[in-house]
């Protein structure tokens, strides 16, 4: 594991560090220089009491003596740009507890590359039966790799912007420390009666893209009779089914056991990590354990992931209709302008929707709302994809069409006038019609600058709002403009 110190600041580091429940000590030379909340607790430790001791008090002389040892061959390894073999950077340590008692570990070094010294990130993982059978350090250490990959992802996670690479990440994990693992895959939940994969190792894409798998037709679905709730081993899958009523055979892959453990989001299953083998009986109890704490690592991704989307979509979003906010709108048209090659061109309309504030006044903001809502909803039915349509505040928005074809919707804009007309919102003593007044701008024509096409429609469609309200028209609210 390779971390620059360039690559994080401090408050990113003890953050990451602070996330994860194995214990880590980072050290420079003799001194102590920061220790994460796993490791103090581990211990009974304060960090003024490591500053102030040494951190080296918290081990015992035979380790302090195999530490020092690994760090220095790690280090000559490096010097002469060499393979840093993982025995050198794995050790057994003892740990004493403020309270007495003595704690063994499993310790992984890690050299952190810095401009000025070397540093050291020290992973460790208790373990309780230390000298016990080989079994159970055979478990630790798989366990310890596991959490090594999972370090390694966690750090990589502060900077993906697609979960998609998390998936992959993970499912190197698990392919690399579950020694039976042939395929690995993550399938999606989609409308509660289908599987689709999001992503897998071992198995083709080109195959995976095109393949969905019915609920009922699911391994998980075949031994419980439900949509997987618990992880699960399936030691010999031909006792499930037919060979001929198993779907990845017919994909061309066979597969004899499986081990599967659900995603699950707000308690609702999201989807199934699954690892797949082609020998019967290919799993232990240590797999089952691993794949439980790659489930939890995934759930705790994705809730994060989902709640990061969920802020940015709220700061670039109105909360009342869910169309662009005044600032996003302006970055994005700002960006094309910016980008634009000369044969491309956009236009800009302003909108304002008349009598909003008569509505708000006479009928209350609830009313108000209903106005607004349907605007967009009607609106959006007659907008591509590529259109933006905003909010900018109050009864104004903002549409820009990034392409020539534009004039095509702009024509429309008396057909959209002329539907509000014939479907009027219905308030408690009157229908309303939702009438409203535009002004457009052209790119290149009318400028190539962001605030000079605003302001020109801007002006444009306060021309008509003035000419509009003047007018007597049906449904409008002309006479309750002079009461309110």
């Amino acid at each position: 594991m390779n971390i620059s110190n360039s690559e994080f600041s401090n408050g990113e580091l003890l953050q990451l560090l602070n996330e994860t429940d194995i214990s880590i000590v980072i050290t420079a030379g003799e001194n102590f220089s920061s220790a994460n909340s796993a490791f103090l607790e581990l211990t009974g430790l304060t960090e003024e009491d490591l500053k102030g001791r040494g951190y080296r008090r918290a081990f015992d002389s035979e380790s302090i003596e195999r530490i020092t040892r690994n760090q220095r061959l790690i280090s000559e390894t490096r010097k002469k740009q060499q393979k840093i073999r993982t025995v050198d950077r794995k050790l057994l340590v003892g740990l004493s507890h403020e309270d007495g008692r003595k704690i063994k570990c499993l310790m992984m070094l890690n050299l952190i590359n810095t401009e000025t010294e070397d540093k050291w990130l020290c992973q460790m993982i208790e373990q309780p039966t230390f000298y016990g059978e080989r079994g159970e350090r055979e478990r630790v250490e798989q366990m310890v790799r596991l959490k090594d990959y999972l370090l390694n992802i966690s750090q990589s996670l502060i900077r993906l912007e697609n979960i998609q690479n998390f998936y992959s990440l993970v499912l190197e994990a698990a392919e690399k420390t579950i020694e039976q693992a042939d395929y690995c895959s993550i399938m999606r939940l989609v409308d509660n009666d289908k599987f689709v994969p999001v992503a897998s190792r071992g198995y083709s894409w080109e195959v995976m893209e095109e393949f969905e798998l019915p609920v009922e037709l699911s391994f998980s679905w075949m031994k419980l009779g439900h949509l997987l709730d618990q992880t699960i081993v399936i030691d010999d899958i031909d006792s499930l089914c037919c060979p001929d009523q198993t779907l990845v055979e017919v994909q061309g892959y066979k597969i004899r056991s499986t081990l599967q453990t659900p995603i699950l989001l707000n308690e609702e299953l999201y989807g199934i990590l699954s690892i797949d083998s082609s020998l019967k009986n290919a799993f232990t109890e240590d797999d089952f354990n691993s794949i439980e704490y790659l489930r939890t690592q995934i759930q705790i991704a994705l809730e994060n992931q989902l709640l990061y989307n969920k802020m940015m979509h709220q700061a670039s979003h109105d909360e009342l209709t869910d169309v662009v906010s005044r600032g996003a709108f302006e970055e994005q048209v700002i960006t094309f302008l910016r980008n634009r090659q000369h044969y491309e061109s956009c236009c800009i309309i302003m909108i304002d929707l008349n009598d909003l504030k008569t509505v708000n006044d006479y009928w209350g903001h609830a009313a108000g709302d209903r106005l607004l809502l349907e605007f967009v909803r009607v609106m959006q039915k007659s907008m591509r994809g590529t259109d933006l349509l905003a909010r900018l505040g109050g009864d104004e928005f903002a549409i820009c069409f990034f392409s020539s074809q534009s004039v095509q919707f702009i024509e429309r804009l008396t057909d959209i006038q002329k539907y509000f007309v014939e479907h009027p919102i219905a308030f408690e003593d009157r229908d309303v019609s939702c009438y409203f007044s535009y002004g457009i701008s052209f790119c290149p024509e009318d400028g190539e600058s962001y605030d000079t096409l605003l302001n020109k429609a801007d002006k444009r469609m306060y021309a008509k709002k003035a000419e509009l309200k003047k007018k007597k028209l049906k449904n409008d609210l002309h006479d309750l403009r002079q009461t309110v």
